[in-house]
């Protein structure tokens, strides 16, 4: 029997599962990647560690200073639970019109919460720029939009996994795209190790737009400069109603009470294996569903 020091040791090494009734092609097979499972319940307690340890590691984050960061939700649930172990404390920009369930989880952990106008989809950004620009020796920003060890975070642990669970048999890779950084981490990891496998980006789409959490579109504002499309292979977009009905899809067919992104990544997983006479799909799954209880996700009335 193994034991772990503290809570953030039993961060990573999630389970990659195949998917038994989600192909619709026989010769293709669909893995999920369970980030998920992370304890914080999304693949941003990857990050949210790595960061703020590099940071620790090259002095940038001391002790006394408070972490900063805009946030969708996921980033800054990861980062509440990291920061409630290490002792910091911490401060959060949000757009007003993220789910009920995230706030809550947010100021459980004491994070000073500050919700930004849902009118501009990147309010919360230039929220914590402007307050990190005010006092840069109080606080720490996180940025995970523009800081590299995000992508190091997914090259060094999620991709790196899924080959050794694969051994190396990956013929796609799809995801979501938030800031990139897991994009960015399978592209650059499977390059370096010599595995050909497709990246697939997947994006909010459809007429109107999809609005969903955690994903942006390339059309935005403002695009997170760690991201290189010249990485990608294919760019999805992605229906709203395809988003929720797959999701419930994952939760009916193969058990998992996963968020929306995850069935939207499924979603585009299963249009590329359409068009492929074999092989294997990873998805990431990358957060529960149980933080979409106030969406129509869960209205069975």
């Amino acid at each position: 029997m193994t034991s772990n020091d503290n809570l953030l040791d039993t961060i990573g090494n999630t389970p990659l599962i195949p998917l038994q009734r989600s192909s619709p092609n026989p010769s293709v097979q669909i893995w999920a990647k369970l980030e998920l499972s992370n304890p914080s319940g999304s693949l941003k307690d990857r990050i949210a560690l790595h960061m703020i340890e590099e940071a620790e590691r090259r002095g940038e984050l001391r002790p006394g200073m408070t972490i900063i960061e805009a946030t969708s939700g996921n980033t800054g649930i990861a980062l509440g639970m990291v920061a409630a172990v290490k002792g910091y404390e911490l401060r959060l920009f949000m757009l007003e019109n993220k789910t009920l369930e995230r706030r809550k989880m947010l100021r459980y952990w004491g994070a000073d919460l500050i919700l930004t106008s849902k009118e501009d989809p990147d309010s919360h950004i230039w929220g914590a720029q402007a307050l990190i620009a005010e006092d840069p020796e109080s606080y720490f920003y996180i940025n995970q939009n523009e800081n590299p060890d995000n992508v190091v975070a997914h090259s060094e642990g999620t991709s790196a996994e899924i080959a050794s669970q694969l051994e190396g048999n990956v013929d796609a890779f799809v995801a979501g795209f938030g800031t990139g950084g897991t994009l960015m981490g399978a592209a650059r990891y499977f390059q370096d190790q010599g595995i050909g496998a497709r990246i697939v980006a997947v994006e909010p789409g459809g007429e109107p737009r999809a609005k969903i959490d955690g994903l942006k579109h390339s059309s935005e504002t403002y695009q997170p400069p760690i991201y290189d499309r010249d990485l990608l292979d294919t760019t999805v977009e992605v229906p709203e109603d395809a988003a929720y009905d797959t999701t419930l899809h994952i939760a009916r067919k193969e058990g998992v009470i996963a968020g929306l992104s995850s069935g939207a990544c499924l979603w585009a997983a299963q249009q590329l294996a359409t068009e492929m006479d074999s092989g294997i799909i990873v998805v990431l799954f990358g957060d529960r569903g149980e933080r979409y209880f106030s969406t129509r996700l869960f209205d069975f009335d």
